[in-house]
């Protein structure tokens, strides 16, 4: 991959420190006291579900919200080339880029993305990487990840 960031690039590691950071807000958010003095918690603010598209990340309002959620449409670049900004891209554990697109209403699947090239604020995706007319995730991506990778889901 071209460009000034990448998996050597630094940003894999901040990426995990911020999606733990961010699922341990939301999982103490969550878990938080009820002022009301009642047992009762309330719903969480983010949950796994089986999804017709793979295991997704589902928010309440609220959850989208807290994490200041933003969505943007992948385009169609030079040539043909599906391209999508650099914000939306996550890194795996192990690396690997994703994206995570908007499947339904506040609900995002992961996709693993090869890019194949980064130019500024815009990647390029390998054809295919994604369906037609994709919608993905811009600003709370590194949360949606901390949240399907299990950071912080025991409180």
């Amino acid at each position: 991959m071209n460009g000034p960031r990448g998996p050597g690039g630094g940003r894999p590691a901040r990426d995990r420190a911020a999606a733990a950071l961010a699922a341990a807000v939301v999982s103490a958010t969550v878990a938080g006291c009820s002022g009301s003095g009642s047992d009762v918690s309330p719903p969480p603010a983010a949950q796994l579900e089986q999804t017709s598209h793979g295991l997704s990340v589902v928010l309440t309002p609220l959850g989208a919200q807290r994490i200041g959620l933003r969505t943007e449409h992948a385009r169609t670049g030079p040539g043909g080339q599906l391209t999508v900004p650099y914000d939306a891209l996550v890194y795996e554990p192990s690396g690997e880029p994703a994206v995570y697109v908007a499947t339904r209403p506040l609900t995002f699947t992961r996709y693993l993305v090869p890019a194949t090239e980064i130019v500024g604020p815009t990647v390029y995706l390998k054809p295919g990487s994604l369906p037609v007319n994709s919608i993905v995730v811009t600003q709370g991506a590194e949360e949606l990840l901390g949240v399907q990778n299990g950071v912080g889901e025991q409180t």
